[in-house]
């Protein structure tokens, strides 16, 4: 099999895989607030104790802020308090309402 054509398999089988098996598990190192959207402005929707376990899914761009799920609550933390580095290690999040120039940004959305 030609290189051309393994790359082009690898390719094939890796945007087979779903998002959730890139994601990573990690514990927080600190009480964290989980809040709406990825930025201090956002509401606080949950707060959770120093050593939860969560599921990170994604961050944004510039991997502060990180969309996390945990046994019952979903949303975003900032990735500073969490025991492991996500950088590299989960998909980055490219929607509009998350990135710095887009609507989310500065203020919650709706």
């Amino acid at each position: 099999m030609s290189l051309a054509k393994s790359k082009s398999c690898l390719l094939a089988l890796l945007l087979c895989v779903p998002l959730s098996a890139l994601a990573m598990t990690t514990t927080t190192t600190r009480p964290l607030n989980v809040r709406g959207g990825p930025d201090r402005a956002f509401e606080v929707v949950a707060v959770l104790p120093a050593r939860t376990s969560v599921r990170v899914n994604g961050c944004i761009s510039n991997w502060r802020w990180c969309r996390i799920d945990s046994r019952r609550h979903r949303g975003w933390v900032d990735s500073r308090y969490l025991q492991h580095s996500v950088r590299g290690r989960v998909p980055v999040i490219n929607d509009r309402r998350w990135s710095p120039s887009g609507p989310g940004h500065s203020r919650p959305a709706g």
